[in-house]
């Protein structure tokens, strides 16, 4: 019983989780086809199952994992609550390595425009970081804004060459987020690598988000563990949008949820988060394909509306709680 006392929040999210999947494999848009039918060995069922149902609850449930553990990765390199693969321009930059490796290698192997958008996505977030590094901005709520305008920057210029090269409807499927894509679900199994070395190096990775000096002072070699970091980040991005297209606010919102309930030590909430995550994808899924049946919307609309909201939240709880900060110490200053 005491087990259970102190253990609810986490046995919630698994339990929340078993449900969520059960109820993704139930939905679509064949009303003979459920879990009773598959269950009971029915032909049509089984092959519905196996080829298209169970491989796209696999892809939300990987994306999203992927996506939470990069943004909980992004904020403890940088020490920002705000920072994620779509607000430091590595999405962009992973569609602009898509796009480039479209125009000059036409319909190639999803593997290559994988390694494509992986080599942009590393090449953008290094840079952000480097610029972000130097500046030394002092409001934490300034460098997401800043990422999304380097974002847009290099989404200008993706927008730039597809005009050039008239690739624009390919570029606009690119940057459309959907689970209902067939033939490339493979790529989110890439995932499945970057989150296994996540948990291995958890505990540095935690110890990263105290500082240079502190990480330093424990023994360890703190550029190696921030470039690990930035390899994960971009292969998580890389692989999904390859997969899916962007699901933006996961790595942003997913992480600050967590955390604040189950605080910043990496190590201990790394599995939660990935779950968490992969409830929020899953209820988001489920609404898409529920909320104009039997079509389906795009899941990057629903997450764009939900996680827009949950962004500004923590937006305005940041920015007021900067305040709040400010004049607590200008009345203890005097």
């Amino acid at each position: 019983m005491r087990f259970f006392r102190k253990q609810w929040k986490r046995i919630t999210i698994v339990v929340a989780f078993i449900i969520l999947t059960l109820l993704s494999l139930e939905v679509g848009s064949m009303a003979d086809v459920s879990l009773s039918t598959f269950l009971r060995g029915d032909e049509l069922s089984t092959f519905i199952f196996l080829h298209s149902r169970v491989p796209r609850t696999l892809a939300v449930i990987l994306a999203a994992a992927g996506l939470s553990v990069a943004g909980l990765i992004m904020q403890s390199i940088s020490r920002n609550k705000f920072m994620s693969p779509s607000t430091a321009g590595t999405t962009d930059a992973a569609a602009l390595g898509l796009l480039i490796s479209f125009v000059f290698l036409g319909h190639t192997n999803g593997f290559v425009q994988a390694m494509f958008s992986f080599a942009f996505a590393l090449i953008g977030t290094l840079l952000f970081t480097a610029v972000i590094n130097r500046l030394k901005i002092r409001e934490v709520v300034y460098i997401p804004l800043l990422g999304l305008m380097y974002g847009g920057v290099i989404g200008a210029i993706a927008t730039a060459l597809a005009f050039q090269t008239e690739t624009q409807t390919v570029l606009n499927q690119f940057n459309l987020g959907s689970f209902a894509r067939l033939g490339n679900f493979e790529l989110v199994y890439v995932v499945v690598i970057p989150l296994v070395i996540s948990v291995i190096y958890a505990t540095k990775l935690s110890i990263i988000g105290l500082g240079a000096d502190f990480a330093k002072n424990l023994g360890l070699n703190y550029n190696r563990i921030v470039g690990l970091g930035l390899i994960i980040i971009a292969l998580i991005s890389a692989s999904t949008f390859v997969a899916v297209g962007p699901l933006p606010f996961i790595g942003l919102i997913i992480p600050n949820m967590l955390t604040s309930i189950f605080g910043d030590n990496i190590k201990r909430s790394i599995i939660d988060l990935m779950l968490f995550g992969a409830c929020f994808v899953l209820l988001c899924d489920i609404i898409s394909r529920l909320i104009i049946f039997p079509f389906e919307m795009n899941i990057s609309v629903t997450i764009s509306v939900v996680g827009g909201v949950i962004f500004m939240i923590y937006l305005l709880r940041g920015i007021y709680g900067g305040k709040r900060t400010r004049k607590a110490n200008s009345k203890s200053a005097t």
